[in-house]
């Protein structure tokens, strides 16, 4: 379950990769590897952040 958001928003970004080329339209995203890390590292850091404030709120709840 904690992972549910993760493979939801890789499985976005697949799809809409997918209908880009499919469509023949542009990435809607730099074509370089710097621009891909980037996009990378900040949904890391998104679920990071968010698997730190659940387990802070969880250990808050407990006695």
């Amino acid at each position: 379950m904690r992972y549910k958001k993760v493979i939801l928003g890789l499985l976005l970004a697949f799809v809409v990769g997918f209908v880009c080329q499919l469509a023949r339209i542009p990435v809607p995203a730099p074509p370089v590897l710097s621009a891909a890390l980037l996009v990378f590292l900040t949904s890391c850091g998104y679920w990071l952040t968010g698997l730190y404030l659940q387990r802070r709120a969880l250990k808050r709840e407990a006695p």
